[in-house]
């Protein structure tokens, strides 16, 4: 049974989950400052229409124009938000396609949902058929399938969920996928939520009336709440949360759909940060470090480039005990499951490129391959993993929303020219905080003295002065800044 931790600060959220072991399954980042676009749902307006790609640019009143690629699917939405219907005999033909998208205009209006983060100069990837999650089942307005997820595969229980969708009264021409924590839901829980998800979309429908276009006419949850509505249920141990107004929300959240999980809701009391009473901090650092060891002595290097996610598989000091290819074997079981743990826990995305040790014994491959892949079972974005090859090599992609966790903490460093990296002003400063909550709760002195680097004492001043006024007032103490142009922006002295 696992717990989640729920940290929320001035500046950033973090969810870790927990094992019973104490190991650090899961780890989630929000920073407050950095808008989250996937699952938000605009009333947008097409500003460029490409046939030859098709595609169409979406104006969503945010930096950058959504990207909508027309699939299939896309094209029968679309038909239906511009009271048409769509031709069958057509849809056969090679240049469907492009005569539909021929009908676009620049100018219409067009109801989009973000499904994938802008990353780098890409803007963000749209799709027209919209769906909204709940807790038990995700609610389609454009799509009148009734669906099981296929996470559920006891039969037994695919068609007890199957029997109840079909008594949900819902919209017509609006469907539904039960989530894989419907198995533990009985009919009236999804009913009331599929009246639940119904009223939310009809109250979005009048809202994107009223609004003019381009504009948000709903916005996903945050990271807690998302959180809690995807992961909690009976088999979860307990959440602990450490923000009071976070704690509430949750708490209202989970009495309107699962009152009987209230009871795994707790409040983190005392002084001691809720990481650190957790030993979790240490973990979450090592996250960011290229090379992480496994326990039998070998280790694995992930790499992150422009295109793709390289990671190497090296065997240090582990000689095994036998000959050269078990040797190689074992090392390379031990790093499958660690290399799917790490990219989980990084969410790193797209092409990914494995370097495991040569194995000349093609069972060992297989054998290699199988584990790598279980590994990834609970993983909820979609992977694809190639067969290993005869040198070692795995390809393997996997679906890539956001930015990873190393691009939002870290920029390039100004002092190679990004030959290496260095943490972010912000990161240093968040940091920081942290490093004074723990210098201020040890020190008996009535005041503590930062020296940092120029730029992140001005972070510090210009976005971190409600953190440290909360310090002072909680712990009587006065906070000092000094600016050092003598220091590493990444070093801190505190005295």
């Amino acid at each position: 049974m696992n717990t989640i931790l729920i940290n929320t600060e001035h500046y950033e959220t973090r969810v870790a989950v927990v094992s019973t072991k104490g190991n650090l399954e899961e780890f989630y980042l929000e920073r407050k400052g950095e808008a989250r676009l996937a699952g938000n749902i605009y009333k947008g307006i097409i500003r460029s229409v490409l046939p030859g790609m098709g595609a169409i640019f979406v104006d969503l009143g945010t930096d950058k124009n959504g990207f909508l690629y027309i699939s299939s699917s896309e094209e029968k939405t679309i038909a239906s938000l511009l009271d048409e219907e769509p031709d069958e005999e057509r849809a056969q033909r090679k240049k469907r396609k492009q005569e539909f998208i021929s009908r676009l205009k620049k100018g219409q209006e067009l109801y989009v949902q973000v499904v994938k983060e802008p990353i780098g100069t890409k803007g963000p990837l749209l799709t027209t058929d919209i769906s909204i999650p709940g807790k038990y089942i995700v609610f389609m307005p454009f799509n009148d399938t009734r669906g099981v997820s296929k996470r559920i595969e006891e039969k037994d229980k695919r068609t007890r969920i199957r029997d109840f969708l079909e008594k949900l009264e819902l919209p017509k021409g609006a469907g539904c996928i039960a989530r894989t924590q419907s198995a533990y839901a009985n009919l009236r829980e999804l009913k009331l939520e599929a009246r639940y998800l119904s009223n939310l979309w009809s109250r979005t429908l009048k809202r994107a009336v009223q609004t003019k276009a381009p504009c948000l006419i709903h916005g996903e949850y945050e990271l807690g709440l998302r959180i809690v509505r995807d992961v909690v249920d009976e088999k979860l141990e307990k959440i602990v949360v450490d923000d009071k107004q976070e704690y509430k929300k949750i708490i209202r959240y989970i009495s309107s759909v699962k009152p009987t999980l209230r009871r795994k809701i707790f409040y983190h009391h005392g002084k001691a940060p809720i990481y650190e009473k957790y030993g979790v901090e240490g973990e979450i650092d090592k996250l960011y470090r290229r090379k992480v060891p496994l326990k039998s002595g070998g280790s694995i290097v992930i790499q992150q480039t422009e295109g793709l996610v390289a990671i190497d598989v090296n065997t240090g000091k582990f000689t095994g005990s036998r000959n050269l290819e078990d040797t190689t074997f074992r090392n390379n079981m031990e790093a499958a499951e660690e290399i799917a743990r790490q990219i989980m826990l990084r969410d790193l995305g797209g092409i990914i490129v494995i370097d495991f040790i040569d194995m000349n014994r093609r069972d060992h491959r297989r054998r290699v391959h199988d584990i790598l892949a279980k590994s990834f079972r609970l993983d909820k974005a979609k992977i694809n993993i190639s067969e290993i090859s005869q040198i070692g090599l795995i390809e393997m992609t996997r679906q890539r929303t956001r930015k990873s966790h190393e691009t939002m903490s870290f920029r390039e460093c100004p002092y190679c020219s990004g030959l290496g990296r260095v943490k972010t002003k912000s990161t240093i400063a968040i940091e920081t905080v942290r490093r004074l909550h723990r210098a201020m709760h040890s020190k008996r002195s009535p005041a503590i003295t930062l020296n940092l680097h120029p730029d992140v004492a001005e972070e510090m001043q210009a976005n971190f002065n409600n953190s440290l006024k909360d310090l002072e007032r909680r712990f009587r103490k006065r906070i000092h800044i000094k600016a050092d142009t003598k220091l590493h922006v990444e070093d801190v002295h505190i005295e």
